[in-house]
């Protein structure tokens, strides 16, 4: 009893251990975690600090050698009265540029050119670059910096000679700036005519002035006077950056370089993080800095930010996995300690249990040794009413028991309800046979989980009637069955639910699988598609589609460019004619294997029918548009013209009258003359209001009883002098049950006049017009027919229309502007009625018929009241 005590209170004493342990581990991966943190932030600090100033350092570097060449140039000059163009190449020629100094465009000499040496220095340039024809920009000035020489003499370079640089003010200002203090100046950015594709770089140039004298001028009016021209550089920036990080693709540091102190998009040079084709805005840097460079006497601010490589670099980074180890060291530590600690207290049980017989010790030990020689996989023995003896630790650890736990429960204990008939079987077999072979069965873990597991067993005998099973644990197996199984299972959901079509081929070109938004675009199903094979579709290849799909069966992904896809033509047995084609962009995807095999290929078609249908709308309202401006243009141009002519007229007739030499016979016909223009010109105006009234909707008719002969012959009579003039016979037709329509008899005789006027200016002399009124009891009709130059048959649809003529120029034949016509229209449709045309071609003569209602028009909203008896209508606008 004693003893049983001491053990129990030893027990207790050890029950704060694991606490303690828990508690020290916690503390010290909080003190690591923190030293970790601060040492890596101040080592990553300093590398920044190193990578910013490598970047610098190597951008200072070039561009001092850049311009040390510039130097080499110039004493090239210093030394040379004169330097041709065969010296020049041949010093540049001997630097190799390409090879040593990449990043440079090249140097080149600009000259200081009078205007009356223009023609010589532009017969040099043009013996290297024939299409150069003048210097450029091509105006006159004080002076030109021609560019005389300038190599390697690529296909970019060659462009620019005979570009003067003094022309452009930024290139200018860094010239002015190199010319008044002797030493190199560099521009601000600029597009230089080197840049000949549509992605175009930021540029910069620097200048190191020449003199004449081979040396610098003491004073700036000197140095102006005896300026010979420029020994100068081009950079394509980022063409710059690139030879000067040739070696380190990329700097460890992501900079933008801006030219200034403004860090504005405008003053952009260079972004290396979009030169490299890296978003910005999706990383978040952890330092950032900023340097300022002298470049020639040009500043350029350089703002530094670490990279997303750099920053995944960071110790830092190793501050989560230290907490997160420690935590779980702690929990492990804590749950072995106060396992162990509750081991212990169990084992000091069950060796006082133990003691109680030595024969039952030396069994144990026996049955251990043989679980020890076989101990890969779970082995337990038992006794066929399911009294678990003993067990491996695989097994105590497949299960969470411990051996003291495990003795404590019956086998039936930890065998789920539904697989204890298979059980039984087993036994039952086992004690037949003496084994049973394997079988699937699961056991319940401590926790309640399951786990699966294959068993097997074999009877041992004995008066105990014990058995030994081996249990081999099935959880990775079915873990990953059940995860292929649920991969599968999205995989099929994904494609299935999806709202893009989706097809997936075989390696073969045949259809394994498509979605129901591939059915509903298509009209049909997979098992209607049959054994259609795309690689065998001639209609792609017909509409140039087949090299992309093939470039995909070739293991390449490929976006496959908008196609009108018929598929009645590729399947006229399945799909019927009258199944809707389709403009769709397709995106093709392999699917490969561990070894680069292709399994099977995804294909996505996008509907763009609808996309399709509104670009070609728009299409045709921009043509609409186009169309309408240039009737506008010509519109103008007529009315100006019309305008013209009878001004000038009349302007030159005003001037010979005061001047008092006229007789009276002259100053008849120039007041004549004088009358007959302000008349069309009033007329002109007229009509322009006509039109500006119904384009308004302020046009109004007076709506009453009318006599159709009366406004007819009215306009026959106004018209009657030009018609005699031109000896044209007139011959008036009137049908006596047809006099009385609604309607305005002020604009039915406009309209008639109209319709005579045009008839008369296109008939010839000797012609004829004919003006015949019939209809019956519902309506009235005026035909005017003439032998006049008729009407083209495809200009009959558009004879109506405002500002529409047959021939438009201003040099036509017949005046006017084209309203008289429209005009018409619109009074006719005003009463009410309709007018047609028609011509059987050029130089046959036309016939314009005019229909009218005879009852009264009804008052529409736009009438209002006026003079007792009478209605005024008002026009909508065309």
């Amino acid at each position: 009893m004693r003893s049983d005590l001491s053990w129990k209170s030893a027990g207790s004493r050890r029950t704060w251990i694991p606490y303690f342990v828990l508690v020290v581990t916690l503390l010290l991966t909080a003190l690591a975690s923190y030293t970790v943190d601060r040492t890596s932030k101040s080592k990553e600090r300093l590398r920044f600090q190193n990578a910013i100033e490598r970047t610098t350092d190597s951008i200072e570097k070039r561009l001092d050698t850049y311009l040390a060449l510039l130097r080499a140039g110039r004493g090239l000059f210093a030394a040379n009265q004169t330097v041709s163009r065969e010296q020049f190449h041949q010093f540049i020629y001997n630097l190799e540029l390409p090879e040593r100094y990449p990043g440079i465009q090249g140097i080149g000499f600009s000259v200081r050119v009078n205007p009356e040496e223009t023609e010589r220095i532009l017969a040099e340039i043009q013996t290297y670059n024939p299409g150069r024809l003048a210097i450029t920009p091509d105006y006159e000035r004080s002076e030109y910096h021609a560019i005389l020489y300038i190599e390697p003499l690529d296909a970019r370079n060659r462009g620019a000679l005979g570009f003067d640089m003094f022309s452009e003010p930024v290139r200018r200002a860094a010239m002015e700036r190199a010319r008044d203090t002797g030493v190199a100046a560099a521009s601000g950015p600029v597009t230089l005519v080197q840049e000949v594709e549509k992605y175009k770089q930021a540029g910069f140039l620097i200048y190191l002035p020449i003199y004449r004298t081979g040396v610098i001028p003491q004073s700036v009016d000197e140095r102006r006077s005896q300026l010979w021209g420029f020994i100068y550089s081009p950079f394509r920036v980022d063409n710059l950056l690139r030879g000067i990080f040739a070696k380190e693709q990329y700097p460890t540091v992501d900079f933008e370089i801006y030219d200034g102190s403004q860090l504005t998009p405008e003053l952009l040079l260079h972004s290396s993080h979009e030169f490299q084709g890296r978003n910005s805005q999706s990383h978040r840097p952890t330092f950032r800095s900023m340097r300022t460079l002298d470049v020639a006497g040009r500043t350029w601010t350089i703002a530094f930010a670490s990279t997303p490589e750099f920053d995944q670099l960071s110790g830092r980074n190793l501050v989560p996995y230290i907490c997160g180890s420690g935590l779980l060291i702690a929990s492990i530590l804590f749950l072995l300690t106060r396992s162990q600690a509750q081991a212990r207290y169990a084992a000091e049980r069950v060796a006082m249990q133990l003691r109680a017989s030595q024969t039952a010790l030396n069994e144990s030990e026996l049955r251990l040794r043989r679980l020890v020689d076989a101990n890969i996989i779970g082995i337990i023995i038992h006794d066929t009413q399911g009294i678990i003896v003993e067990a491996n630790d695989a097994f105590l650890n497949l299960l969470g028991y411990s051996n003291t736990a495990l003795s404590q429960v019956n086998w039936w204990d930890i065998t789920p309800l539904e697989y204890r008939p298979a059980d039984e079987e087993a036994i039952a077999e086992m004690k037949a046979t003496g084994s049973h072979p394997p079988f699937e069965k699961e056991y319940l873990r401590k926790d309640g989980t399951r786990v699966p597991v294959l068993q097997g067993t074999a009877y041992l005998g004995g008066t105990a009637e014990l058995a030994v099973s081996f249990v081999l644990d099935l959880s990775e197996n079915k873990q990953a069955q059940l995860s292929l199984k649920n991969s599968e299972t999205r995989f099929r959901t994904l494609i299935e639910q999806s709202p893009l079509s989706t097809q997936i081929l075989s390696p073969q070109g045949l259809t394994l699988q498509v979605n129901r938004s591939w059915e509903q675009l298509w009209g049909i199903t997979l098992a209607e598609l049959g054994d259609y094979n795309i690689l065998q579709d001639q209609q792609l290849v017909e509409k140039g589609i087949m090299p992309y799909i093939k470039k995909a069966f070739e293991g390449e992904g490929v976006a496959i460019p908008p196609v009108l896809y018929e598929l009645h033509k590729t399947l006229p047995e399945t799909v019927p004619d009258s199944t809707k084609e389709h403009w769709v962009q397709a995106y093709m995807y392999p699917v490969k294997d561990r070894d680069g095999n292709i399994r099977e290929l995804v294909i996505i078609h996008e509907d763009i029918t609808e996309r399709q249908n509104l670009e070609a709308q728009l299409a045709a309202r921009a043509e609409q548009l186009a169309q309408a401006n240039r009737m506008k243009d010509e519109f103008l141009s007529t009315l100006s013209h019309e305008l013209r002519t009878p001004l000038n007229s009349m302007l030159g007739w005003s001037q010979l009258l005061q001047m008092r030499k006229l007789d009276l016979t002259t100053t008849g016909r120039a007041l004549e003359s004088i009358e007959r223009n302000t008349k069309a010109l009033t007329q002109l105006i007229e009509d322009l209001l006509d039109v500006s009234r119904m384009m308004t909707g302020q046009f109004r008719i007076q709506v009453r009883p009318v006599d159709l002969t009366e406004p007819i012959e009215n306009a026959i009579a106004s018209v009657q002098p030009a018609a005699d003039a031109k000896k044209i016979s007139i011959c008036a037709a009137f049908a006596p049950e047809v006099t009385v329509v609604s309607g305005d008899p002020a604009r039915l005789q406009q309209l008639v006049w109209n319709l005579l006027s045009n008839a008369i200016k296109f008939t010839g002399t000797g012609g004829r017009v004919d003006v015949v009124l019939e209809g019956d009891r519902t309506k009235a009709q005026i035909i005017i027919r003439d032998t006049g130059s008729g009407i083209a048959p495809e200009f009959v649809p558009y004879l109506f229309e405002r500002f529409r003529q047959a021939d438009s120029a201003i040099t036509r034949s017949h005046g006017g502007l084209g309203m008289g016509l429209a005009i018409v229209r619109h009074l006719v449709e005003l009463h009410g009625g309709t007018i047609a045309a028609e011509s059987p071609g050029l130089g046959q003569g036309a016939t314009f018929m005019v229909t009218l209602p005879k009852e009264a028009i009804a008052p529409s909203q736009s009438q209002t009241e006026g003079l007792p008896g009478e209605n005024f209508r008002t026009s909508d606008g065309f």
